[in-house]
């Protein structure tokens, strides 16, 4: 087990997807959500995937621990010509198709911890971050970043604690490709078939009915998690019996 070595194929990814993905692997990058919004002139379904990234980048400008031989670092670019609220359409999207890969391949179902992380036994597995490119309140381009912690590995202290991978909870390993092809195809399910994926994604969704701590640049209080509207907004209920609905990226949940 110690000796596993998961190398990232490109070829053997991309035989298995439709021809919407053209698949791009690199050994080592500072980050695949930099490299893409720097090439948005691509089309609509190229995905970057690094084995390694340098200076990987996480919510609220903190960075995401990318060790080589590890993990998933992907970016997929899209094109979806929405408005500014698609955002939060994309980011649940994307952390479901990565439950349902999860769950697919592994044999165990992750939930999502609102807004953007992958957690399995209150620990986190990863998380998705989006990024665009905004012309006159319509995304030109979107930027699907993916993190998830795969093979086990020595996690820096300061996220010892709350950090974890995939293969913790199983007693098997699997090769990235796998995971990255599951991910993928229920994404292009999802995308271009217009399919509702609300209630799976409220299926999924972490600490319902639960007492948490919402953090906002602005403000902070305890309330309850209802679950998610229609616009995937979480809604909270108040102390004060107030009903909440949040819809920014800087809002973190405390429990």
């Amino acid at each position: 087990m110690q000796n596993y070595i998961d190398k990232l194929n490109q070829k053997e990814i991309q035989k298995n997807l439709p021809s919407f993905y053209k698949i791009k692997v690199v050994d080592s990058i500072s980050s695949t959500n930099s490299w893409l919004s720097d090439h948005t002139d691509l089309s609509e379904g190229y995905v970057l995937i690094a084995d390694h990234q340098t200076d990987g980048k996480g919510r609220n400008g903190r960075t995401f621990y990318s060790p080589a031989n590890s993990g998933i670092y992907l970016s997929l670019l899209l094109k979806p010509e929405e408005d500014k609220e698609c955002v939060l359409h994309y980011t649940a999207l994307s952390a479901l198709c990565m439950c349902e890969a999860i769950e697919s391949v592994y044999g165990f179902s992750p939930s999502i911890k609102w807004l953007n992380d992958i957690y399995f036994h209150d620990k986190k597995i990863g998380g998705i971050l989006c990024e665009g490119k905004l012309q006159q309140d319509r995304f030109d381009s979107l930027i699907i970043g993916i993190g998830i912690n795969v093979h086990s590995f020595i996690y820096p202290e300061d996220i010892s604690s709350i950090a974890c991978t995939v293969e913790d909870f199983v007693p098997f390993k699997k090769p990235r490709n796998i995971l990255i092809t599951r991910f993928l195809e229920s994404f292009y399910n999802y995308y271009t078939n217009h399919h509702s994926f609300l209630q799976a994604y409220k299926d999924h969704l972490a600490y319902v009915n639960q007492s948490v701590r919402i953090i906002h640049p602005k403000k902070e209080y305890k309330g309850t998690i209802l679950g998610v509207d229609d616009s995937f907004r979480l809604v909270i209920k108040k102390e004060d019996g107030l009903i909440d609905h949040l819809s920014s990226g800087e809002i973190s949940i405390r429990l």
